[in-house]
């Protein structure tokens, strides 16, 4: 297909118009330079980027089928979305066709995890857009049993209705997130002063002790070759802490280490990786992976080398010394944001939290009414 010039039908009144296509690698620079435009007039972040969607399409086989939905007003696009085709069998007698938002469905995939997932949509009308998106989708590809998207601000959502007696909203997997405005702070002892007096003595006891072993050094890291060596020289330690345990590190997982590769050396024109390192003596000790989107930086993941002394928290340390490097840039940033995940230190850091979601819209079968009827009695019986 050409997405530059091909002939969308009209959906509905005042110009808008909406299409669905089936998506080839061969119109992959086609839609680059559409999404890259969106950009500039959508309030979005870092994973619906192009840095990101487009790092993501160049990890996908060619056998999988992905869809390309765009919306346009008065020829201008404004809204866009892909997703990916999928069909399971879930408890061996539950076929459904599912189409993922921005994700495939398989978890070697999808364990780049996306988050703040959603449509692209240009920024002064977004409620609307999305509606009539997914009023599109509904009404013309209602062969599909599942719409999912993975993981979603529920904010995002908070206005959108469906209209269409086919399909049931299933809500699933709610999550709280945490972040910091770093706008309301002038110091990192302003910042001190709004934690709690234990997050403070750990923060000091931790600082004290791990000083009296040597000299330590909190440094950021911008240069792309510098990052993969700080990563590759970490990583190992995100894979023992994370070994035989339920979620393996992505770092076990060579899909996830090829995107991260992407992602690190591919440029954008306002996403950025940034990267934090902590050194005793000029050892190692630990590192911060970060993601930046214009004025927000969003925490992805750390890597800290195993510590005897368990008065020291090292993460602790390399956020707080995050948090004041954040704090002296903040012309350039806005916001620390530890993203979805209830976990302690996030709640202990944080001075704002929303919540996030699994959006599963699900077409109205006798088949999904039994199966979540089922999922309710088995939540009773194990309560």
């Amino acid at each position: 297909m050409n997405l530059k010039n091909k002939q969308i039908p009209i959906t509905c009144q005042d110009k808008v118009n909406v299409n669905i296509e089936q998506f080839y690698i061969s119109d992959f620079k086609v839609l680059e330079e559409q999404w890259l435009q969106l950009e500039q007039i959508a309030n979005t972040s870092f994973f619906l980027s192009w840095k990101w969607i487009g790092c993501w399409l160049k990890t996908l086989t060619k056998g999988q089928k992905i869809y390309f939905i765009k919306e346009q007003k008065n020829n201008f696009t404004v809204g866009l979305g892909l997703f990916v085709e999928q069909i399971i069998v879930r408890h061996f007698i539950i076929p459904s066709k599912q189409w993922y938002l921005h994700r495939t469905g398989k978890e070697e995939k999808d364990q780049i995890w996306i988050e703040n997932n959603g449509f692209l949509l240009e920024k002064s009308n977004k409620s609307e857009i999305q509606k009539a998106m997914w009023h599109y989708l509904l009404a013309q590809k209602n062969n599909v049993d599942e719409y999912i998207v993975y993981v979603a601000k529920k904010s995002s959502f908070d206005h959108l209705t469906i209209n269409n007696k086919k399909y049931n909203s299933v809500n699933e997997n709610p999550e709280i997130g945490y972040k910091i405005l770093l706008t309301d702070f002038v110091s990192l002892a302003d910042y001190l002063t709004t934690r709690s007096k234990n997050t403070r003595r750990q923060f000091n006891q931790s600082l004290r002790h791990i000083s009296k072993q040597g000299e330590i050094k909190f440094s950021v890291i911008e240069n792309k070759s510098d990052q993969k060596e700080l990563l590759e020289n970490a990583k190992h330690w995100h894979i023992e802490k994370w070994n035989n345990t339920t979620t393996p590190s992505g770092f076990s997982n060579e899909e996830f280490n090829l995107f991260h590769n992407k992602i690190i050396t591919t440029s954008h024109p306002s996403a950025n990786t940034i990267m934090a390192k902590l050194t005793l003596d000029n050892n190692l000790m630990g590192c911060l992976y970060c993601l930046t989107h214009e004025k927000k930086v969003y925490f992805y993941l750390s890597c800290f080398k195993p510590f005897a002394d368990n008065k020291v928290k090292l993460g602790l340390i390399m956020h707080i010394f995050m948090i004041e490097w954040l704090i002296s840039n903040k012309n350039s940033y806005s916001e620390y944001d530890f993203m979805a995940g209830d976990a302690r230190y996030k709640r202990s850091l944080s001075t704002a939290k929303e919540e996030y979601l699994k959006l599963t819209l699900q077409r109205n079968a006798n088949k999904f009414a039994i199966e979540n009827l089922l999922k309710k009695v088995y939540k009773i019986i194990i309560k």
